[in-house]
């Protein structure tokens, strides 16, 4: 079972909207620099649902071979339909992923359950990975619940793990009723709940700083908690400064702080977005410092 650390990766774009394959394998070198224990690609943060099915290939296939099997990857496969998911599935496959993640088929929120089932056995009849579930109805629409999660479990043998970036049931019930499935967290609260099982964090605001998240991690997985203590006091400042960011001027602020950290990311989200005012940005970099995060 995976557990620890996975970071998702964001996907840095170019002027022109184009994969940045430079940065993207800084990116990859920076995060495994930093002791995490893998890397989550294409999810929300990766811009996969915003891309083109040719260029999540492109972006997989260079995450994966910047990454060399020195870190699980889990690429994010997740389309609208069943032909598209299979499709990705098996490029990650041919090209070493160690697992793939499926966001539930988005937009059709009225999909049944044995639909949504059906969509998972697909990927499962046509790669032999472990799969995740990518549990975020906040965009998908559709919600995997611990109950749900239980009864494709039984019909998917191949479902290893679960992120809840936005769920409707308790993270911990997901633990007890699914043991043999990593679940993963989307928020960076790890304190209460990694003593209990639960496998690891996959946060988007903590992202430019892995080495704090794995600091946390590894206190937390020593049960040295005084030492975790002082750790999740940083991640949740981190998290809390740049979510409130986030929440005023949509996906720009990741690109900000990855340029704090001496990344050339030119361009980030791959829409077209309005710029972070300098003075938010120069503030937020005045309290990430001042708060030793920076």
């Amino acid at each position: 079972m995976i557990r620890g650390v996975l970071l998702p990766i964001i996907t840095p774009f170019d002027e022109r909207a184009r994969i940045d394959e430079e940065v993207m394998r800084e990116l990859v070198d920076f995060h495994i620099g930093a002791g995490i224990q893998g890397l989550f690609v294409l999810g929300s943060t990766g811009q996969g649902p915003a891309m083109s099915v040719e260029e999540r290939k492109k972006a997989a296939a260079v995450a994966l071979d910047q990454a060399r099997s020195r870190v699980p990857v889990i690429i994010h496969v997740g389309t609208a339909d069943t032909e598209s998911t299979v499709e990705l599935a098996e490029h990650a496959a041919a090209h070493k992923a160690d697992a793939v993640a499926i966001v539930p088929p988005y937009y059709y929120s009225d999909h049944t359950e044995y639909e949504i089932v059906a969509h998972y056995k697909a990927v499962a009849k046509a790669v032999a990975l472990p799969l995740f579930i990518y549990e975020n109805p906040k965009y998908s629409g559709i919600s995997v619940p611990p109950g749900f999660a239980l009864r494709m479990k039984e019909q998917v043998p191949a479902l290893k793990g679960i992120k809840v970036a936005y769920g409707q049931g308790a993270l911990l019930e997901y633990v007890r009723l699914l043991p043999d499935v990593s679940v993963f967290t989307g928020n960076a609260d790890l304190f209460g709940l990694v003593p209990f099982g639960l496998a690891g964090m996959i946060n988007p605001p903590t992202s430019f700083v892995p080495e704090l998240c794995v600091e946390l991690w590894k206190a937390l997985d020593t049960k040295d908690y005084l030492r975790a203590v002082e750790a999740q006091k940083k991640v949740d400042t981190a998290a809390r400064l740049v979510a409130a960011e986030l929440r005023k001027y949509g996906r720009v602020p990741l690109r900000e702080v990855f340029r704090m950290r001496g990344f050339d990311v030119k361009r980030f989200p791959k829409w077209e977005t309005e710029p972070m005012p300098k003075e938010a940005v120069a503030k937020l970099e005045r309290e990430l410092k001042t708060a030793d995060i920076l």
